[in-house]
């Protein structure tokens, strides 16, 4: 009698190894360890409540140290599947593959636990040798290596293993030599209380390795020789291609113990004849089967079914008698397809696929059928066979891993993959019905600010709503996806004219002008859109999206909340901004900053008691470059907190060698960017330079913009006094082009507010100017503030400045910005009339 017909209970390894639900992970692996098991259950006053095994270690957080002192309960999978011991192990093998686990309880006829079984126990005394000779490793393993680098995080390497089919990950190390992770691994680290970092530090190596040319005999001898629950699959080149395990074999030989079930059902007929023992021992298997089955006579009426045929279609034994099999139609499969099923019933004596059938609750349910044509002697057909398990899991989880691959986890929609595809096809569509088709580009303007500075939940939440706003501004037809981080991508078949498009870029700039609401707060993310169109701009997939993402970054560079249709001057703008870009980042290192300095004077009689330090950059590859271009492009990189802080150390140097020269001393005004002002560290990085140069806070001014306070207002105002109390001043530049509390702004500790320079050039052109100035001028007053005019270049200007109350001037009627060895002259007398 062949071993896969034994009941598990020869099998069993009785040796239960328990815990109690408050015992820690960390006790129960290092119990593990001590025994040799890959499992552990626990109890609960006598009854098991859970099971804890090397796959559940995967779910522990590797970062977090603490987690080796959480109760097992926290992390055991509940409730434990069981088997009696008296079901054979074929049976088992079956039930291994429905619950998908590893581990079953064996339990007796009074449902008391006498041991644990594993897949590996199965494969061991399963006795199909022959047939293990028949199939090949590189048949078995037809999933590709889950492969990892040495220098992978462990957390991130967990991720793998869990979605790995074999519970494990081949590491590749920088020697091209190879090493494995398993569940087993993680245990072993679980026990010892510590996660190394690196997967290539967790690696057991060598790997251990077989040919995808050896068959599943002379795998499974090397599984058991080496001890090793995984050998590595390779080519005849060395290439590893796959991994196999107990666990590949066991799902292989599932098939054969299906095979079997058919031979006994063809042969039903025979075993009658022979005796009423083997009636009754066929009866038995077929009643322990774990899949359905159902036997009909010639003319397609039911005569039996098992209990399992019951249990997933709801029809009991006495509803099912009698009727046909159309009894479970689903309506799902035209007329057709049954008549080529019967077809081939006829022809070839067996019928295998996916069906759907229906329940008697209602419910349509997938299933994988065997139809086998059992015949009497004389070669007549006078029975069927159908053998069938329900796969409705098996295929939810097939449409999840779709999901996974082909939408955004975060905001559902479609993601790179699938835009990519749904653009290949639009293109073709277009080029074959002669259509055009358009490619926008949106990207949210400051969104890394806002999840820098409100932490990555906020950002989230950011990101879904801009997706429900960019679908509500579209078509069904239109696609939506996410790129990644903040970059979304529109496509819009079938465009009659550009109007529509910009249309809907409007809507979109319209719909993120209002203020996202995040608890609680309003917080303003706004957006630049880019747009190419097919075939103007481009004939294939590649082309669109790049030309798009040009005109979404001319978008930004003219003001952000805009759109911009694609010029083919844009990809030089591109090339441009990446020279910067790369030039930028070494400007520091390379010595090619450089501050200049331009004064500010009373208005009343000219004395110098002031200078604005103002940043230049020079480089040879990149060419004459203002502020107002690499200073943008220092904020998207992440440069400019570092910038800044090298303009105050600079500004403090200058002032100190000034100093060191016997001139009197004056104000250095710095501007500062919203990113400093918002750091809670920024006090402290201004306090040590002041300290490294030997400066009065007094003599330095820091320049903020009316922006700075959107964002994170609260420690703006700290930041502020924090400043305050070292004694620096504080003005607001270019005051009266943006958005000010003035309630707030009362609050703060001001001294001056700079006049933007675009008032006063339209000084005497426009009276409505005037007049703002003018109130400018008298709001700082009543706020206890001095007011400064920047761009003064007139003297009319300065004398109508000096009537109105403005306190200081800066601009080109003084002194142009300088460098600091030229500035020096305004010492000498430290007068700057504006007549000379």
């Amino acid at each position: 009698m062949s071993p896969v017909n034994d009941p598990i209970d020869t099998i069993v390894n009785r040796n239960l190894l328990t815990c109690v639900p408050t015992d820690t992970v960390a006790f129960c692996a290092q119990a593990m360890q001590a025994k040799g098991c890959s499992s552990i259950l626990v109890m609960e006053k006598g009854v098991p409540i859970g099971i804890w095994t090397e796959r559940d270690s995967l779910n522990l957080d590797v970062s977090n140290l603490a987690v080796f002192d959480r109760p097992v309960r926290d992390f055991m999978t509940s409730p434990v599947k069981s088997i009696r011991n008296d079901i054979s192990i074929g049976a088992a093998a079956v039930r291994f593959k429905e619950e998908k686990v590893r581990h079953l309880l064996v339990i007796d006829e009074e449902n008391s636990p006498i041991g644990i079984i594993t897949q590996t126990d199965v494969i061991l005394k399963h006795g199909e040798e022959y047939y293990l000779t028949l199939k090949t490793v590189g048949q078995t393993s037809t999933v590709s290596a889950p492969l990892v680098e040495e220098q992978m995080p462990l957390s991130e390497a967990l991720h793998n293993i869990q979605n790995a089919p074999q519970g494990a990950v081949c590491v590749h190390f920088n020697d091209d030599s190879y090493g494995i992770v398993t569940e087993k691994d993680i245990m072993r680290f679980v026990s010892q209380k510590k996660f190394p970092d690196t997967v290539g530090q967790s690696a057991s190596r060598p790997l251990e390795t077989i040919i995808d040319s050896a068959n599943l005999l002379e795998a499974r001898k090397k599984l058991i020789k080496t001890g090793f629950r995984h050998l590595g699959v390779h080519d005849k080149e060395g290439k590893i291609v796959g991994l196999i395990s107990f666990s590949s074999i066991l799902s292989s030989l599932q098939f054969e113990y299906v095979r079997r079930i058919n031979t006994i059902l063809e042969e039903r007929s025979q075993a009658l004849k022979q005796s009423q023992n083997s009636l009754h021992l066929a009866h038995k298997i077929i009643e322990a089967s774990l899949d359905g089955i159902i036997i009909v006579n010639a003319a397609g009426v039911i005569e039996y079914v098992n209990p399992t045929f019951t249990e997933v279609t709801g029809y009991s034994t006495k509803e099912a008698i009698g009727q046909t099999p159309a009894l479970l139609k689903s309506g799902r499969h035209d007329e057709q397809y049954y008549v080529d099923m019967w077809n081939q019933l006829f022809k070839d004596g067996y019928w295998q696929g996916e069906i759907w059938n229906r329940r008697k609750n209602g419910e349509l349910y997938p299933e994988w059928l065997t139809i086998t044509a059992i015949k009497n002697d004389h070669g007549e057909i006078y029975q069927y066979a159908g053998i069938f398990c329900d796969i409705s899991e098996r295929k939810s989880q097939e449409n999840e891993i779709r999901r996974l691959a082909y939408f955004d986890e975060l905001t559902k929609l479609p993601n790179r993959r699938l835009f990519g595809d749904r653009l290949n096809m639009g293109v073709a569509r277009a080029k074959r019905h002669g259509e055009r088709l358009a490619v926008m580009f949106v990207d949210l303007d400051h969104f890394k600010k806002i999840n820098d500075t409100l932490g990555h939940n906020t950002g989230d939440a950011i990101l879904v709503e801009a997706a429900t706003r960019l679908i509500n501004c579209t078509r069904d037809e239109d696609t939506v996806a996410r790129l990644g981080g903040d970059e979304f991508i529109l496509m819009f078949p079938d465009v009659i004219s550009v109007e529509e498009v910009t249309k809907v870029a409007d809507r979109i700039v319209e719909a993120f002008s209002n203020p996202f609401v995040v608890d609680g707060k309003n917080l303003f993310v706004t957006s630049s859109l880019g747009i190419s169109l097919f075939p103007d701009d481009g004939t294939d997939s590649e082309s669109l999206i790049k030309n798009a993402d040009a005109a979404m970054y001319r978008s930004k560079d003219t003001g952000r909340s805009t759109f911009n249709l694609f010029n083919p001057s844009f990809n030089e703008l591109g090339m441009r901004q990446l020279m910067i870009e790369g030039a930028l980042r070494g400007a520091i290192d390379k010595g090619e900053l450089e501050l200049y300095f331009q004064p500010q004077a009373t208005a009343l009689n000219g004395e110098l008691i002031a200078a604005e330090a103002l940043l230049r950059w020079h480089n040879k590859e990149v060419g004459k470059i203002g502020p107002a271009e690499f200073i943008p492009i220092a904020e998207e990189i992440g440069m400019i907190s570092r910038i800044g802080e090298w303009v105050l150390n600079q500004a403090c140097k200058q002032l100190k060698a000034w100093q060191n020269k016997g001139y009197d001393p004056i104000t250095i005004a710095v501007n500062i960017s919203p990113e400093q002002v918002t750091d809670h560290n920024f006090p402290i990085l201004v306090q040590d330079i002041l300290e490294k140069h030997e400066i009065n806070g007094h003599y330095l001014e820091i320049e903020i913009t009316e922006g700075s306070f959107i964002h994170e207002p609260d420690q703006v105002r700290n930041n502020l006094f924090a400043l305050k109390n070292l004694g620096v001043r504080i003005a607001i530049d270019d005051f009266g082009t943006g958005y000010s509390n003035l309630g707030y702004l009362r609050k703060l500790p001001i001294d001056h507010l700079k006049i933007d320079q675009s008032f006063i050039h339209e000084l005497f052109s426009e009276q409505g100017n005037r007049m703002l100035v003018s109130t400018i001028i008298n709001m700082s007053q009543s706020l206890g503030m001095q007011s400064i005019a920047e761009g003064v270049e007139t003297k009319p200007q300065a004398d109508y400045l000096n009537q109105e109350g403005c306190n200081l001037l800066q601009g080109y009627l003084l002194a142009k910005p300088e460098p600091a060895d030229l500035f020096e002259r305004h010492f000498k007398p430290k007068t700057l009339k504006p007549d000379e």
